[in-house]
């Protein structure tokens, strides 16, 4: 049998006007990530707000059953940074979608590295600033 495991990473600058993510907002994210890529939460969402002020926030990390999901969010710099590690493949377009519809992201880079057994790793640098990206719906 050969296993794949998919990684992704968004940084993306998002509106200045999201200040925060309330576990609530954080559990409602995940559910639709969930619903859009088809994949289950492994146990509960472990969701936190920044106790270090000089990086004022909220993050959270959902185990699924193929792997995690994880999402910091910085405020004072309008940032986030997300990742999705899976052994089950998904549309990473989705995923970047749902996070812009969610933040309104202005400019973001990633990564999507792939491993299967028996293959050489791909790497694919993604974003709005290179030749290989996926193309964000427009927002008004």
């Amino acid at each position: 049998m050969k296993l794949q495991h998919i990684h992704l990473t968004v940084n993306a600058k998002i509106s200045p006007a999201f200040k925060e993510l309330p576990r609530d907002d954080a559990q409602r994210l995940v559910d639709e990530l969930m619903k859009r890529i088809n994949m289950k939460p492994l146990g509960p969402l472990n969701w936190a707000t920044a106790e270090d002020l000089e990086f004022p926030g909220q993050s959270f990390v959902q185990m699924i059953t193929t792997s995690h999901c994880s999402l910091h969010l910085f405020a004072d710099t309008n940032e986030v940074y997300f990742d999705l590690y899976s052994c089950k493949e998904f549309d990473e377009k989705e995923v970047v979608g749902l996070l812009d519809e969610t933040f309104g992201i202005s400019e973001w880079h990633g990564m999507l590295y792939t491993r299967a057994t028996g293959n050489e790793p791909e790497v694919k640098r993604i974003g709005s600033g290179y030749k290989e990206k996926l193309t964000l719906k427009a927002t008004n």
